[in-house]
């Protein structure tokens, strides 16, 4: 099984862990009937203490701190183990021995109480103690899914499940199924977790370094202490034993793991990683400092508080290592600490000067004899009292203020100066070199170096550096894919050399840490501009030694955000500026290879429309040339007969009408080859190029002519014209557009179908419909059916041309068309024009 595999059952069998205690605590103390014990008990290092008592145990002499040694005989901890409660019976007093917080023994005969789920004082500490286990849980798993990979998100998983379970079992320990030998053995459990996450977070200590296996061992001893306490009985152990060895091992093991990380902390003073131990460190002594305390006067002096209202303040420690994991760069807490320190100094002399003043009034009053009791005398000195202390509150929160944030005023003021600047500033160079005397002015480090994009956008080089650098740093490339380009790319943050020692990936992290070996800086930041990244700014240590802290960072990578925008308006001026310089030729150009890109596409379109129509005329033509070349040989044979009867003097009616009759249809069929051509003509308006006012309707029915023979297959055309105004438009266009429209119809419907042609007029314009009873158009297809080379024809039959060229078209003609279709309801096309295309540019 791989590491990431175990880490991940592990997790999964640890919330399991919890679920299970939550489910089993619930069901037994939400549930619970029969009878119980008249007092309530806390249990700690092998001790049960009372800490709520009936009215009968109270008369009878039981009270609040009372240790509770054993019932009807037998040891409290063993009856509770073996669930002594369920042989209590409501007419039978059980006997009790206590033992006072002086060491006073005593007995008391005490009948049962019923049960019917928990006590209604008890309900809102279970509902609290649940909430604070789910808190605990809810956050460990929150960590493991945003960062799963890293040890230190799989130890604090397990040491929060490990708690959440704790928690809960606290509340009605033995009560719930196997509830006496899950909360022993979650114990060594939650020290084991314990132990493994603070010898993994923030740091792993020296000590444990050449030691790995030592982060093991608790969780082997825990595994081997699970026979003896599931066999406790029959091995003989006192019940109490091993909860007591449970208890103190666990509160000795939280007090050393908290000392060994101070140790810690103070060797690696100075190193990025100080402020996770610092946050940690605050959390950890914040929620189990005063817990111990309070249990170790617990164990010498009892109060009779329930001790499991303690374990509610662990909710700190979760919280402040979470955000340590999470985010990886933390607030100052020691900047915060002093802070914090000195305002409440303060506070407290100012409160000590007012109690002072107070007292003198009063000393005053006395001796004046005035009656201080008057509201006048009240209101006159709360406002003198105002007047002389306001003054004084603020001028100690400005020296608290100067005296622990002058960083961040003096970075403010940087920053403002360094942003006003770059504003005006129109000269990459210029924008660089201000950036490096920030750095080295108002952060005070020992080196700054920016690295720019080159114009072939394949590496950065430098740009402008401050302080001291070898001759050969000018050399310097860093090319675009290495791996810290990437790394600061999809970080979109700024990147130290500590950060870079939890990257999983070695060889993106060797690569990384090469980098900053070569430069010989603490801090890498992106000069990132929306999705591309312009630059890094390189920056050394502090000269004073200190590390960087949030706000140093902060700032930092605010003057890279201001440094990016600068450098993007510097280069899209001397953009705008070379362009300006050959602007009107280059729209001009443009505008004619435009143009006559335009013009050959529409050419071609109908070039290939009119090349789909020539099977089609020609068949049209072929049948009644055919038909007058046959007339021709007939007409020369009755011409013949016709000679020979006059020479004989025959009658020659017959011949004439016969001769009449050919000559008539052949004119009927050379008259239906000129219409053909003229349809032809009419429909490509070679010879019309300007604007006309025609008729629709007739340039439709033209159009259909000539796209009868594609029709003859089975395909019907229905006719519904309305009564039309002339309009003002290019005729060859539009007829180009009708023909585009009537065979995508035709090729979509296949061997058979119906085309429903429809014209109407409506206010100030025409409206011309096309349906046909094909599959239709998908969803997917109809938003790109415009689209330029857009097709779903098979290749060689389509070239994605007519819908658009049609739709440029109608657009030029100041009109507008669109389609409506549903898939297998077919598809109708409408075009809405003006009367008057005066305005539209004409196309060649």
């Amino acid at each position: 099984m791989t590491p990431s595999a175990i880490r991940r059952v592990t997790v999964y069998a640890a919330v399991f862990w919890a679920l299970a205690a939550f489910v089993f605590s619930v069901r037994a103390n939400f549930s619970a009937s029969g009878f119980s014990t008249p007092f309530e008990t806390t249990t700690h290092s092998g001790r049960a203490v009372v800490t709520w008592a009936s009215e009968e145990a109270r008369a009878a002499g039981v009270g609040l701190g009372d240790l509770v040694l054993s019932i009807d005989g037998v040891p409290y901890f063993a009856w509770s183990r073996d669930r002594g409660w369920e042989h209590f019976r409501a007419d039978e007093a059980n006997h009790y021995a206590f033992e006072t917080r002086e060491g006073r023994r005593y007995q008391a005969s005490l009948a049962p109480g019923p049960v019917s789920g928990p006590k209604m004082h008890l309900v809102p500490l279970y509902l609290a103690g649940f909430g604070v286990a789910f808190a605990y849980l809810g956050i460990g798993v929150l960590v493991w899914q945003l960062r799963g990979p890293r040890q230190e998100a799989w130890a604090f998983a397990l040491f929060c499940s490990a708690m959440a379970a704790q928690i809960i079992t606290a509340f009605g320990t033995f009560r719930p199924w196997l509830g006496y030998e899950r909360a022993l053995w979650n114990l060594p459990l939650l020290g084991a977790t314990m132990f493994h996450l603070f010898t993994t977070y923030p740091f792993e200590p020296t000590w444990l370094r050449d030691r790995p296996w030592l982060r093991w061992l608790p969780y082997g001893l825990a595994g081997a202490l699970a026979p003896l306490i599931l066999f406790e009985r029959q091995l003989g152990i006192p019940s109490e034993v091993l909860q007591a060895v449970g208890f103190f091992t666990l509160v000795a093991l939280s007090l050393g793991l908290i000392a060994s990380l101070a140790v810690e902390r103070y060797r690696r003073r100075g190193q990025e990683r100080i402020e996770r131990a610092d946050a940690m460190l605050l959390g950890a002594a914040a929620s189990f400092v005063p817990v111990v305390l309070l249990l170790v006067v617990e164990i010498f002096r009892p109060t009779g508080i329930p001790v499991y209202l303690a374990l509610l303040w662990f909710i700190v420690f979760p919280v402040t290592v979470a955000w340590g994991i999470v985010r990886r760069q933390l607030f100052d807490i020691r900047h915060l600490a002093r802070s914090s320190a000195a305002y409440g100094a303060a506070s407290l002399v100012i409160t000590g000067l007012y109690a002072g003043v107070v007292a003198s009034a009063e000393l005053l009053v006395k001796v004046i004899d005035v009656n201080a009791r008057s509201p006048q005398f009240s209101l006159i000195f709360i406002f003198f009292a105002m007047l002389a202390f306001n003054p004084l509150r603020s001028r100690t929160q400005t020296l608290v203020d100067r005296l622990f944030d002058r960083d961040k005023a003096r970075y403010r003021e940087a920053v403002g100066e360094v942003s006003a600047a770059m504003v005006s500033m129109l000269s990459v160079r210029e924008i660089v070199e201000r950036i490096v005397v920030a750095l080295t002015g108002s952060m005070g480090v020992e080196r700054s170096l920016v690295l720019l994009l080159s114009d072939d956008e394949r590496s950065l080089r430098p740009e402008a550096r401050g302080g001291s650098w070898p001759e050969d740093i000018d050399g310097f490339e860093l090319q675009m894919d290495h791996p810290i380009c990437k790394y600061l790319w999809m970080r979109r943050a700024e990147v130290s050399r500590a950060e870079l020692v939890d990257e999983p990936d070695l060889d993106v992290r060797d690569a990384c840490l090469e980098v900053f070996e070569r430069l010989g800086v603490a801090l890498l930041v992106p000069v990132l501009y929306g999705v591309d990244m312009l630059g890094i700014i390189a920056v050394g240590r502090k000269v004073s030694g200190e590390r960087f802290r949030s706000e140093d960072r902060q700032v930092l990578l605010t003057l890279a955000n201001q440094s990016s925008i600068a450098i993007e308006n510097a280069k899209a001026f001397d953009e705008i500026a070379k362009l300006n310089e050959t602007l009107e030729a280059r729209v001009e150009e443009r505008t004619r290879e435009l143009q006559e890109a335009q013009s050959q596409l529409m050419q071609s379109e109908k070039m290939r429309s009119l090349g789909q129509l020539v099977a089609g005329v020609a068949h049209e033509l072929n049948n009644p040339i055919g038909f007058v070349h046959a007339n021709l040989k007939l007409l020369d044979e009755y011409v013949g007969k016709l000679t020979a009867a006059q020479e004989r003097g025959d009658d020659v009616s017959r011949p004439r009408e016969a001769i009449a009759k050919l000559i008539q249809r052949s004119r009927e069929g050379t008259e239906r080859v000129k219409k053909i051509v003229a349809d032809l003509r009419t429909f490509s308006r070679m010879d019309q190029a300007d604007l006309q006012v025609v008729d629709l309707n007739q340039e439709i029915e033209g159009t259909i002519v000539l796209l009868e023979p594609r029709c003859k297959c089975g395909i019907e055309i229905e006719r519904d014209f309305g009564d039309l105004p002339g309009v003002r438009c290019h005729a060859g266009q539009l007829n180009q557009v009708f023909l585009n429209l009537m065979m995508n119809a035709c090729d979509a419907m296949g061997t058979s179908g119906q085309l429903r042609i429809r014209t109407r007029s409506i206010p100030d314009g025409v409206r011309l419909e096309f349906a046909d009873d094909g599959p239709g158009i998908p969803d997917a297809v109809r938003t790109r059916i415009f689209e330029p080379f857009f097709t779903t024809k098979p290749v060689g039959q389509g070239t994605g041309l007519g819908l658009s060229l049609s739709h440029s078209i109608i657009e030029r003609h100041g009109g507008r068309i669109w389609v409506e279709s549903e898939p297998g309801s077919g598809t109708r096309f409408v075009i809405e024009l003006p009367l008057d295309a005066a305005q539209a540019a004409a196309v060649e």
